[in-house]
Formats: C-alpha cells, sequence, structure tokens
C-alpha cells in the first residue's frame, strides 16, 4: 500500500472491541502505544506489512475518557471507508480535531 491509498475500513465488531479496550485496559493500552500492529492483531485485526498505520501513530494516547467520549465518532470513522484517506490518530488532546470535529 502506498501513502495514498486508503486503509480499509474496519469491521465493526473489531472497532466496538478496540475502543472497549482502548478506554479501559491498561495492558493493551500500552501495547497499542507501542506496537499499535501487535495490539490490533490481537483483538482480530491483521494489517498488511506495507501499511503505515498511519491511524495509530502517537505521541501521548489520548485517556481512556477521551476516547470514551469519542466513541461514536471514532466508531464511525474506523468503519467508514469514505473518511479512511485522512490521516486519524489516537493523540491525547487531539482526537476530536482529526475526527474534524473542531
Amino acid at each position: 500500500m502506498t501513502s495514498n491509498q486508503a486503509s480499509q475500513p474496519m469491521d465493526a465488531a473489531v472497532v466496538d472491541e478496540l475502543l472497549d479496550r482502548l478506554s479501559s485496559d491498561d495492558g493493551f493500552r500500552d501495547l497499542f502505544a507501542t506496537d499499535p500492529r501487535a495490539a490490533l492483531a490481537q483483538i482480530g485485526h491483521v494489517v498488511p506489512a506495507d501499511d503505515p498505520l498511519l491511524c495509530a501513530q502517537t505521541t501521548v494516547l489520548a485517556s481512556k475518557e477521551e476516547l470514551a467520549a469519542a466513541r461514536e465518532a471514532l466508531r464511525e470513522h474506523l468503519t467508514s471507508a469514505v473518511t479512511m484517506t485522512v490521516i486519524f490518530n489516537f493523540e491525547a488532546g487531539k482526537v476530536e480535531q482529526s475526527l474534524g470535529k473542531n
């Protein structure tokens, strides 16, 4: 996949699991912050090796509360084929901004 290709939307069940775990599971949050590819594989979403995972690149992972507050917008974004060309992230303080909400 080249950087101008859209990632495939995620399965809704995987998105729900991702958001549940990012909003509650400290061990999963640590794994996601250090190795998002492994974290996604753990919940059943295998990412192609050539996908740069731009959506998961963070300096500081958003808090559980921030992710929970943006849950529905995140779910819609991650399951939508239309918006997956936009660089998205779980960066602390930037979740709403990356969804175009600010």
